[in-house]
């Protein structure tokens, strides 16, 4: 039996209860979600390429703990996976991902601003899956999925969101999403639950929007450190950044004010603030020019102009450090598995096995997956490793 504090994932899958009757059972169900792992990390994009390649891997069946001569077949692992409950598979998940953040001094404030976002499956939803949409809370830093949650194709992902606040631990977090989730219901949620909220705002909160947009539209593009807002009085906390890559020269500034917290009926709001994003062609010298709103229950004490725009930033790195992996690497968005939970199952087992690469301090995926493809046993090793 696994011991109950123990970090390495190995043993935790193994805490997953089996709802397979005990006559005719020949694999152990953690020695199979671990060769899944596996097999995400040595490059293999689903459970049928896997099972077949394990055949050729004696060693690797014998250091997961087999002790039958043959590892399961496609359709075994098929029949497994299928009757598994996603919830339960995701709470293990998660209680692992938190333990590990816990335990290790060097990942301390790693998970201090999170993004919450929704991934498409697409082939799955194409191939008919109940569910093919899953709404993901990855760390800004890390580029790990600390939980998720499927949304069904009779809902949308704003009444999952307050739910999935509660599958985790996020007191005292940051917590940042896309336009959809900005609704008073998910911020009063946050709020109740000892968090913060940064988030953007579009014009599906219409009075929002123009009250803020009409907030800034008098306030020049450069301003002095003691600049005030002109009608009101109250100060404009501002940070620029200036970058140069791939041929164009980036200008992010974000300004931010506290003039609207007495006049806008939104929970904890402490700040909105305006992004202007201007991008210049170096070869061309064309500029264009993006303006984005937002708001956030952060004061300018705990959130500077410079923190919000870094944080901001960080939202959309997780389309890099997490989603793009997903799809590209692991083979998430070209997975045509539709039976029961199978699509969130694995989902849930591609986000293990990125989280194990991204807690060994692996950054480029892609040639580590290469090299374990040569080398599965070292990729044993990780997963057996106390974290």
């Amino acid at each position: 039996m696994p011991e109950k504090d123990s970090q390495h994932l190995l043993d935790r899958l193994a805490e997953i209860e089996d709802p397979r009757k005990e006559k005719g059972k020949r694999h152990p169900l953690h020695s199979l979600l671990a060769l899944i792992i596996i097999g995400f990390m040595s490059g293999h994009k689903g459970y049928t390429s896997t099972a077949k390649w394990a055949r050729s891997q004696p060693d690797l069946i014998q250091a997961l703990g087999w002790t039958h001569k043959t590892s399961p077949c496609p359709a075994t692992i098929h029949n497994v996976l299928k009757v598994l409950e996603a919830d339960v598979v995701e709470k293990t998940w998660t209680n692992w991902v938190e333990d590990v953040c816990k335990c290790r001094s060097d990942l301390e404030g790693c998970l201090d601003v999170v993004a919450i976002d929704g991934p498409t499956m697409c082939v799955s939803k194409k191939c008919g899956a109940a569910i093919s949409h899953l709404l993901s809370v990855v760390s800004h830093e890390l580029g790990v999925t600390l939980t998720q949650q499927g949304v069904s194709g009779k809902t949308n992902e704003i009444p999952v969101s307050t739910e999935i606040l509660k599958a985790f631990d996020v007191s005292g977090k940051v917590i940042t999403t896309d336009a959809l989730l900005t609704q008073k219901t998910f911020c009063q949620a946050i709020i109740a639950g000892n968090r913060d909220y940064v988030l953007p705002v579009k014009n599906n909160q219409p009075e929002l929007y123009d009250d803020i947009q009409k907030l800034f539209q008098d306030v020049p593009n450069t301003l002095s450190e003691d600049a005030t807002h002109p009608p009101l009085g109250d100060p404009i906390y501002m940070h620029e950044t200036v970058e140069k890559s791939h041929g164009r020269l980036e200008t992010r500034c974000l300004k931010a004010s506290t003039s609207l917290n007495e006049h806008l009926d939104w929970p904890g709001i402490a700040q909105v603030f305006q992004c202007r994003y201007t991008y210049k062609n170096l070869n061309t010298g064309e500029e264009t020019t993006k303006v984005q709103y937002g708001i956030t229950s952060l004061t300018p004490e705990a959130a500077s102009a410079e923190r919000l725009l870094q944080i901001r930033r960080g939202h959309w790195s997780i389309e890099n450090k997490s989603h793009w992996i997903r799809d590209t690497q692991l083979g998430e968005d070209a997975s045509p598995v539709r039976c029961g939970a199978i699509p969130q199952v694995m989902a849930a087992l591609r986000n293990a096995a990125l989280a194990v690469l991204r807690f060994a301090g692996v950054t480029r995926i892609a040639d580590k997956i290469k090299y374990y493809a040569s080398k599965p046993l070292l990729a044993v090793n990780l997963i057996t490793e106390c974290f």
